[in-house]
């Protein structure tokens, strides 16, 4: 029972761990944190300041005071050095307090405080005076109080009235009333209440500002949760803050590619599966016709003529795999970016001729015209010819293949005024319009070619576009459906010389 009282603790801790951690509440403990040293280094100076400037101004009162009261003594002395100079000279007669009356006035009236006046040779007092009953109960009514931290030194005046007399006389004054301390208090006071109410505004304050920033974070952060468990159509929207608006914004950036890459992983993903099971399937024809040759064989029941069918059938299979897997190969070394180019200044017109020369006998076995249309004049510009060769005989070779008996293929050669631009034309069937984007994509092959679709691997293509990006070119594919097909390359010219 008492471990399962004290298992709480811990988590309590650990709650109180991950709670500071939070971005809201340190924005709060940050700004609260700067009103507590903002009250307290003007508390600090305050401190140091206002008690010496009020003991300065007390001090400075209590000095005219004395100086105010001796004036006031030294016309009195001139009265009675006139009227009755044996007062001042009699030692029995001049301790009469016969100043008292005076001193009482400046008392109650100057120093607000005690005052006290001694003859300088014989120290002996010559009159003394704090405030009365009715002047005291009128100061303290107004606040005052005796302060006695206000010590002023005492004040040695020389008198020289009338009659030749010289007298010395020492004035005090001390435990005058002010308002010093009660003032020190309402300051302090005050401070403190300043204090008090700029740390509720901080704290409120820099609570909405926390809520402002990190509830747009915490929506964000909602936001790439849900990206995270597979919603990729979920973005950030806009909170009207810069710094997480441009936050979001890359947060939007990086999930239009990452989605964009899953689609396109998805999409080379199901024409793999595609591809993959229709190679599966033509490898079945040529490993059955070569199971069968070799079973017929190895029992004696063929004669001369069936073996040499059966030989020109498997040639026929084994060299559609080795170009099958020549194209992969060529594939796999583009990725790999280990398809070097030999590009060499040469004149275009060559591998046209070529090609066409080379596929004459095929488009001659399908009934297909073939057909080149080159300048008179040379096509220079720099490219590998063994590439364009491959490319043409790609591009030369679907034309064939897709187009029916007693249609034409033409490959056309123009010399334009920043490179060249080849054209293979077909009178196939064409391309749906919906197919025509994705015919340069790995694997694909469309629906509208009949049984050639079976013949193709989808990957011829693919390897064109390739070949004319590394050119430094493009090319388009225009179509209409039972009109046939035009592909367009575009090749730079690039440098003489370079």
């Amino acid at each position: 029972m008492h471990s399962a009282r004290t298992d709480p603790s811990p988590r309590r801790i650990v709650h109180l761990s991950s709670l500071l951690q939070r971005l809201n509440v340190r924005l709060v403990m940050v700004l609260a944190s700067v009103a507590l040293v903002a009250l307290l280094v003007s508390s600090l100076a305050l401190s140091q300041i206002l008690p010496g400037y009020f003991l300065d101004q007390a001090r400075r009162r209590a000095e005219t005071a004395a100086l105010s009261t001796a004036i006031l003594v030294q016309n009195q002395f001139e009265v009675y050095a006139r009227v009755r100079p044996e007062v001042l000279l009699t030692p029995e007669l001049r301790n009469t307090q016969i100043l008292q009356p005076t001193v009482q006035d400046a008392a109650n009236e100057l120093a607000q405080g005690t005052i006290e006046i001694t003859y300088t040779d014989d120290g002996s007092l010559a009159a003394s005076a704090a405030p009365d009953a009715t002047t005291e109960q009128q100061l303290r009514e107004q606040g005052l109080q005796p302060d006695p931290e206000v010590q002023v030194p005492p004040l040695t005046l020389p008198l020289h009235p009338l009659a030749g007399l010289e007298i010395d006389l020492t004035f005090q004054v001390r435990d005058t009333y002010t308002n010093r301390a009660a003032t020190l208090r309402s300051v302090n006071g005050a401070l403190l209440g300043a204090g008090l109410a700029a740390l509720t505004v901080s704290l409120f304050v820099g609570t909405l500002a926390a809520r402002r920033l990190t509830g747009p974070l915490a929506r964000l952060r909602q936001a790439s949760s849900r990206f995270a468990q597979g919603e990729l159509e979920e973005r950030s929207p806009r909170f009207g803050i810069v710094e997480v608006d441009e936050l979001g914004q890359q947060f939007n950036v990086m999930a239009d590619q990452l989605s964009e890459s899953v689609r396109l992983l998805q999409a080379d993903r199901d024409r793999l599966r595609e591809f993959v099971a229709d190679v599966s399937h033509e490898l079945r024809t040529p490993i059955a016709a070569l199971r069968t040759f070799t079973d017929l064989q190895r029992d004696g029941e063929i004669d001369d003529e069936q073996r040499s069918e059966f030989l020109n059938r498997s040639t026929e299979q084994i060299n559609r795999l080795e170009w099958m897997s020549t194209n992969l190969l060529d594939l796999s070394r583009i990725d790999s970016g280990i398809f070097p180019l030999d590009v060499r200044w040469g004149d275009l017109r060559d591998p046209v001729r070529s090609v066409v020369e080379s596929q004459a006998e095929m488009a001659e076995q399908r009934g297909v015209s073939l057909a080149s249309e080159v300048p008179s004049d040379p096509v220079m510009l720099r490219f590998d010819r063994e590439r364009v060769v491959q490319l043409l005989t790609n591009l030369v070779g679907n034309g064939l293949k897709f187009t029916p008996r007693g249609g034409e293929v033409v490959v056309a050669l123009v010399d334009i005024p920043n490179g060249a631009t080849l054209e293979v034309r077909d009178s196939g069937p064409g391309i749906l319009e919906a197919e025509l984007p994705l015919v340069f994509d790995r694997f694909f092959r469309g629906t509208n070619v009949g049984e050639a679709r079976a013949s193709g691997s989808g990957l011829g293509l693919a390897i064109v576009r390739s070949i004319v990006e590394m050119h430094g070119g493009t090319i388009t594919a225009s179509s209409t459906v039972g009109a046939g097909s035009t592909f367009t390359v575009h090749l730079p010219r690039g440098e003489e010389g370079s």
